[in-house]
């Protein structure tokens, strides 16, 4: 197995899309694990880990759950809500292909409408997509997972995603990337593919915005620790 794409979501409304790209991605040497209840029937059945007291989600125990399950060579993430060109597994494959250090993202503005199955009416601007039909390389704060690769080998290798951060939002995957670049991988954008994203507006006062700022100091935290060498070593995809 070359790719393993893992979908960690439980909105059953935005998968479908996900599932009409992967069935016509030019890349066939893929399997997809996707992170929901049972009966969505959508790629392989990745169970739910339980959401313990005090945790705001579950995303990074969903994604190490799909990980451990994981076959490919190739991590590839891909959240829900998502419509893809069909050449977008095959370009991953080939950057892994030509550079097995290298990280791999893509950019992609939000819309509020889905007319024969593709998103439009463009409604947020990501300031990230630039129209220069290459690779940008970027910093590991800066790597984003709606659509990215990764080398199974690297993720590993540093013990996958900090489940630390689901008591709060956000930083996670930029973590994960500040450890491998320690370990020598190297981030970029493709500009050359863009995806389309459902755009799903955050409610104001949300207890996103709330927990947010914890979120900031734990991963300014892990980042000092990472620079200074004493980042304590994480064994997410260890078997318990």
């Amino acid at each position: 197995m070359k790719i393993s794409c893992v979908t960690p979501s439980i909105r059953k409304d935005m998968l479908e899309i996900v599932d009409k790209c992967l069935k016509r991605q030019v890349f066939k040497d893929f399997e997809w694990l996707v992170g929901s209840p049972k009966d969505y029937g959508f790629g392989i059945w990745v169970e739910d880990p339980p959401k313990m007291e005090g945790e705001f989600y579950k995303l990074n125990a969903s994604w190490n759950a799909g990980l451990k399950q994981a076959k490919g060579e190739l991590f590839v993430s891909i959240v829900d809500g998502l419509w893809f060109p069909p050449e977008t597994l095959e370009r991953l494959y080939q950057h892994y292909e030509r550079d097995p250090m290298s990280c791999i993202s893509f950019a992609g503005h939000h819309y509020d409408k889905t007319e024969n199955g593709k998103p439009e009416h463009l409604v947020w601007v990501d300031p990230k997509v630039k129209d220069i039909g290459s690779l940008e390389q970027i910093s590991p704060v800066d790597f984003e997972l709606c659509i990215a690769s990764m080398p199974m080998k690297g993720i590993k290798n540093v013990g996958g995603f900090d489940e630390e951060f689901d008591r709060f939002p956000a930083w996670s995957e930029k973590e994960l990337a500040c450890r491998m670049e320690r370990v020598g991988y190297k981030f970029y954008i493709d500009h050359s593919i863009q995806f389309r994203a459902v755009h799903h507006p955050r409610l104001k006062d949300s207890e996103w915005d709330k927990k947010f700022p914890e979120s900031s100091v734990y991963f300014q935290k892990c980042v000092n620790e990472i620079q200074a060498g004493t980042r304590k070593a994480l064994d997410f995809l260890d078997e318990k």
